[in-house]
């Protein structure tokens, strides 16, 4: 059963499977929509108001005056006006919509969501989609083509972010009528913490004294330079690029890195610091981590991610640190 539209009689409930209906609030779209007449609204925009009322005022006067010319002129740009209003409508219906995946995006940036569209049999001009939380985008389709279509909406805090309701409109083909259509599919992401801007070095890997890591450093395969980034341990800077002038920058090696493993562990932050800029310190630590190729694991009230490495492994972790609670105690101890 849809959750969207209950099933009861009472006058609430008949409200809101109209609300449903009409403005499509809750996400009940499951799976691919296409567009048909009883999704497509229809108004007159501005321009076509305007027109529509001197189109009215020509009447009168032609039947005031009895003016043959006028009667004909005003019938003429009146089937104008019919014609737009079928052409705008035939610009949605039969469009189909279905949803595709979600991106990654940090506190403070966008999320990117993205959809596939369909023509169908039909070329689409002047197509707009538009999120509740985002710019639109304009799009053209050929008859016939499948595109996908990204969508941005802003990730103002950490957590799971719906892609909410999302508008399909256009004014094509003489901007006298504006047709749209609501989908609301239920297409979510996380938002993982803004990373701290200036985060202390990394914590001291668990594999031995930093006579060891160096050691390990040196028999590590050089991957290449990067700029020098502050809190980068001494015995990785490039020297010799800093003895000639170049600037400053760090070696990266290849596989598990020169520093070890690492322990990223809740209780060993200060106790000072509260929950959101222990998320940030986490979230920059482990980003520069996957920067240095060193394995890690995490460890939080209710969550123990084992040591690990990778995309899939980064993945994990930022998710853990974005669905994390956000009562101002938790873990404070």
């Amino acid at each position: 059963m849809n959750p969207a539209f209950p099933t009861s009689t009472s006058p609430a409930a008949w409200l809101s499977r109209w609300r449903q209906r009409l403005w499509r609030l809750q996400p009940g779209d499951f799976n691919a929509v296409v567009l048909r007449h009883s999704r497509i609204y229809i108004l007159p925009t501005r321009r076509g108001i305007a027109l529509i009322a001197t189109l009215a005022i020509m009447l009168l006067t032609s039947m005031n005056y009895a003016l043959s010319l006028g009667y004909a002129l005003t019938f003429v740009a009146s089937g104008m006006v019919a014609a737009a209003l079928l052409a705008t409508f035939r610009n949605l219906a039969g469009i189909a919509i279905l949803p595709l995946v979600a991106g990654e995006a940090f506190a403070g940036g966008d999320m990117e969501f993205t959809l596939s569209i369909v023509s169908g049999g039909r070329e689409r001009t002047g197509i707009r989609l538009t999120p509740n939380d985002g710019p639109p985008i304009h799009v053209d389709l050929p008859a016939s083509a499948t595109r996908p279509l990204q969508l941005h909406v802003a990730a103002r805090r950490r957590g799971r972010l719906p892609l909410g309701r999302v508008t399909l409109s256009t004014d094509f083909p003489l901007g006298l009528w504006r047709g749209w259509a609501y989908v609301h599919f239920p297409l979510t992401a996380s938002v993982y913490p803004a990373p701290e801007a200036s985060p202390p070095p990394l914590p001291p890997g668990r594999q031995g004294s930093d006579a060891r890591r160096a050691e390990r450093a040196s028999e590590a395969e050089l991957a290449g330079l990067r700029d020098y980034q502050r809190g980068d341990p001494p015995h990785r800077i490039a020297w010799k690029a800093v003895a000639r002038g170049a600037g400053w920058y760090t070696k990266q090696f290849e596989g598990a890195g020169g520093s070890g493993a690492i322990e990223l562990d809740w209780a060993d932050l200060p106790s000072g610091l509260d929950v959101e800029t222990r998320l940030s310190r986490f979230t920059a630590w482990i980003l520069a981590g996957e920067r240095e190729a060193r394995p890690f694991a995490l460890r939080l009230p209710g969550t123990d991610l084992p040591q690990g490495q990778g995309a899939g492994h980064r993945r994990a972790a930022l998710t853990a640190l974005a669905l994390f609670p956000r009562s101002s105690d938790a873990g404070e101890s």
